[in-house]
């Protein structure tokens, strides 16, 4: 399950409260985000799990500013460092990003320029941000690539992205995000598009360098698997509202919320998974967030479905647990 590394955290790095995106839509505003609240502390990581759709991506373009145009945000708080990046000017934001938070995009093909080299496009940040000579910006260049475990890094500046593979792409995106050495990353699905073994080693490379530099991390992911291997804690995403937060290991060993139970249901467990034996599966489809939204997101996909849950949700706590439910506890 979750690993058993207990975070150094510090001072609040995130605070986000009342989050919400709304997308124009021919048919009406379709809710994308709904009322987001969570906090990442320094040393800390933070996964945001759940299924395609379930609004997480947005939320980490609503925090970076990078919202689409048809895209609305709306929020109460959201401080960077206690800076208030709500009402933060353009050029203010433009400035923090990419120096003081920064982002790892899901696919580096399409993030990284093909026109520039990777010493180009790995020394940009370091010299706009903070007015590095060329030298001193290849220099970090070349530590950050040997860091992330790219031999002969010298060399390596002068190629195209087309000329690596998707492993050493992702970990140039790494590279990339650290060059000014940010108090906040946030990493959307950084190892989606690779295989196994290459993911493993992504992700075991952005805990230990978490864990060094003590970056407070926000991961983006639909795969619990990652979640055990990374997370300190985790939010639950779904129908753009985060239904269940709580520390990785409260999460996996009692969950809350049907939705986080059904999630669970289908991974496959050592020892206790029979071989060839079924795994569990959550019916029916993800609500349409086009229009007016009621009650709980889930019911038309939950067995503990009661008319009640038509209605405002309630939240509860339990020490640093949270969840949306109209049940304190699930059935047996």
């Amino acid at each position: 399950m979750a690993h058993d590394r207990v975070p150094q955290t510090g001072d609040v790095v995130l605070d986000v409260r009342g989050l919400s995106v709304d997308i124009a839509t021919p048919a009406g505003a379709l809710h994308a985000v709904r009322d987001v609240s969570f906090q990442v502390r320094r040393g800390e990581t933070l996964c945001i799990v759940g299924e395609s759709g379930c609004g997480k991506s947005m939320t980490s373009l609503a925090l970076m500013s990078l919202l689409p145009r048809a895209a609305t945000r709306r929020v109460g708080t959201l401080a960077l460092l206690g800076e208030d990046l709500a009402t933060a000017t353009r050029r203010r934001i433009n400035a923090l990003r990419g120096d003081r938070m920064a982002m790892i995009f899901q696919e580096p093909m399409t993030a990284l320029n093909p026109a520039y080299t990777i010493g180009d496009q790995l020394m940009e940040p370091l010299r706009h941000h903070r007015g590095a000579t060329p030298m001193q910006a290849r220099k970090r260049a070349i530590e950050l690539l040997g860091k992330v475990g790219i031999a002969a890094a010298g060399e390596r500046l002068g190629q195209y992205p087309h000329q690596l593979s998707g492993g050493l792409r992702q970990r140039v995106m790494i590279a990339m995000a650290l060059m000014c050495a940010p108090e906040l990353l946030i990493a959307d699905e950084p190892s989606t598009a690779l295989d196994v073994t290459i993911q493993a080693q992504i992700l075991r490379l952005l805990a230990d360098l978490q864990q060094e530099l003590g970056i407070a991390m926000m991961l983006i992911t639909h795969d619990l698997g990652v979640v055990a291997r990374i997370a300190h804690r985790v939010a639950v995403m779904y129908a753009g509202e985060i239904v269940e937060e709580g520390t990785a290991e409260e999460l996996f060993a009692s969950p809350r919320h049907p939705y986080t139970q059904g999630l669970l249901s289908c991974i496959p467990v050592p020892g206790r998974t029979a071989p060839g034996g079924q795994l569990g599966t959550i019916a029916g489809t993800v609500p349409s967030l086009i229009g007016e939204v009621h009650g709980c997101g889930f019911r038309e996909r939950c067995p503990h479905a009661q008319p009640q849950c038509a209605q405002t949700v309630p939240q509860h706590h339990v020490a640093q647990h949270a969840w949306r439910c109209i049940l304190e506890a699930l059935p047996a």
